[in-house]
């Protein structure tokens, strides 16, 4: 079950939160209230997983069994973590790097909460194990699937106080409105701009220049929309419950430098590469070779916790080397390893904001091209001279944008008859993709801020029905893959 399903939308969101707010206004009391809260969020995050398949659904309950024991060994006897972070690390790498036909969906987000757990048991960071709350904490649905890896206790401290919660109708609708927004991301731009990238990559061969920027450009603004999507969504439901998520994304493409957009993008991954990898290898305290050494080892993993070929290590590595270039520059600039605050003008801003994004984009041709090779062969096709022989989009890659509810409404007008009439679908796309991304707030504060006037609810409305209307043709998450 994903969030973008009729199932979730109409039956097991609406049902999960009736039964949650009953619980809260009419069922038990005090630890009883607690308790019943805990088992109805593990049954319904259980039911949303269990249709991923037998795989998926062993490896969670194995992962599950073992951790719970280690976890209850670490609270009672003093065992050490070392051994539980261990065996996950081995669960992750057997699974992710083994010889399956698939992969268990989610497996490295909730592998690496469960080293967290582990470690954050052993340090008393966790009071103590409590089976209920850890089970809660694990399963949780709305960050399962694809994160944020949240932090332990503000999603079990969240979970504890709903008891004492009752409906708000304003965390209602805000939740319901920032929903909206993140599954019109999914549907209405992002499966709309990974129609471009599939075709782009599926005919390297064929584009000219502009074809590959635009292919280029297309997937990194279709990962875009797909996981601040999914964020947004998330953070949604559990805002319709009472309770906040971690933050996990934050226009990350208005950076202005490369340490900038890691502090923006998956935001919870950052931080437990931070804690969990770059600091026990000394993080800044060893020198600044050992240093730089420590952040090249972070992206590399990074880079392999992402997917199992070249082309991912080496979109890891693009990003390590410019952190590496982007520390030096902050030293010799007298700000030791941070990057210098600030900035001289707007225009400056702007022109660091293009950079950022532009590298983050090439990189992101490594990241999702097939091989190596297909990757140099789309860039390749940017900087060879004889590619730009012709400046006008392929006409099979724009037509890949005339979406059906959008072209029905052109097709009475002019513009097909027109010599760009086949392009229009796809720049204005593009247009209202990039307004998005450059031009706007984040979708929480929109949904905060946002005036409750009848003339933006029935724009709300307007996009709930279209996009639930085009769910029939969306795609799965991209981040489910990782």
């Amino acid at each position: 079950m994903t969030f973008n399903s009729y199932i979730f939308i109409f039956i097991f969101l609406p049902v999960f939160l009736l039964g949650l707010y009953l619980l809260q206004s009419f069922i038990g009391t005090g630890n009883r209230k607690k308790t019943y809260i805990r088992l109805w969020i593990i049954a319904c995050s259980a039911i949303f997983f269990v249709g991923y398949g037998m795989l998926s659904l062993w490896a969670l309950l194995l992962s599950i069994a073992f951790n719970a024991l280690w976890g209850f060994l670490i609270d009672k006897k003093g065992v050490p973590a070392l051994p539980g972070v261990l065996v996950n690390v081995l669960f992750l790498c057997f699974f992710k790097y083994g010889t399956f036909t698939g992969m268990p969906i989610a497996v490295s987000f909730y592998t690496f909460q469960q080293i967290a757990f582990l470690v954050m048991l052993k340090k008393k960071e966790i009071e103590k194990f409590e089976l209920l709350e850890y089970l809660s904490y694990i399963l949780f649905f709305p960050k399962i699937l694809q994160g944020p890896l949240a932090d332990y206790r503000k999603v079990t401290d969240g979970i504890n106080t709903l008891k004492d919660r009752r409906i708000n109708s304003a965390d209602v609708l805000d939740g319901l409105v920032l929903f909206v927004f993140g599954l019109s991301k999914k549907v209405l731009l992002s499966d709309a701009l990974g129609l471009g990238a599939d075709f782009g990559y599926s005919n390297l061969a064929g584009l000219s220049a502009i074809d590959a920027i635009i292919v280029a450009l297309c997937y990194s603004l279709q990962l875009y929309f797909d996981f601040s999507g999914y964020c947004d969504m998330a953070e949604g439901v559990c805002k319709m419950m009472g309770m906040d998520l971690d933050v996990n994304f934050n226009a990350p493409y208005k950076a202005k430098n490369i340490a900038e957009f890691w502090d923006r993008w998956h935001i919870t991954l950052t931080k437990f590469f931070t804690k969990y990898v770059y600091i026990p290898l000394g993080g800044s305290r060893k020198g600044t070779f050992r240093t730089y050494l420590n952040i090249l080892i972070v992206f590399f993993v990074s880079g392999i916790w992402h997917g199992t070929g070249v082309s991912f290590i080496v979109w890891g590595m693009l990003h390590g080397i410019l952190m590496v270039i982007t520390r030096i520059y902050g030293r010799a600039k007298g700000t030791g390893d941070k990057v210098a605050a600030g900035s001289t003008s707007k225009v400056t801003d702007c022109i660091k904001i293009f950079l950022t994004f532009s590298y983050v984009t090439v990189a992101w041709v490594f990241f999702r091209a097939n091989t190596v090779a297909d990757a140099l062969t789309l860039l390749g096709k940017i900087i060879t001279p004889s590619a730009w022989s012709g400046l006008r989009v392929g006409i099979k890659l724009a037509e890949c944008f005339q979406l059906d509810e959008i072209w029905y409404i052109f097709k009475v007008t002019p513009i097909p008859s027109l010599s760009f009439g086949g392009y229009v679908c796809m720049w204005l796309i593009l247009l209202i993709a990039l307004i998005f991304v450059f031009a706007l707030k984040p979708a929480r504060d929109l949904a905060v801020k946002i005036r409750k006037t009848p003339i933006a609810m029935v724009i709300i409305a307007f996009l709930f029905i279209w996009c639930t209307l085009s769910l029939g043709n969306v795609s799965t998450f991209l981040y489910v893959n990782f």
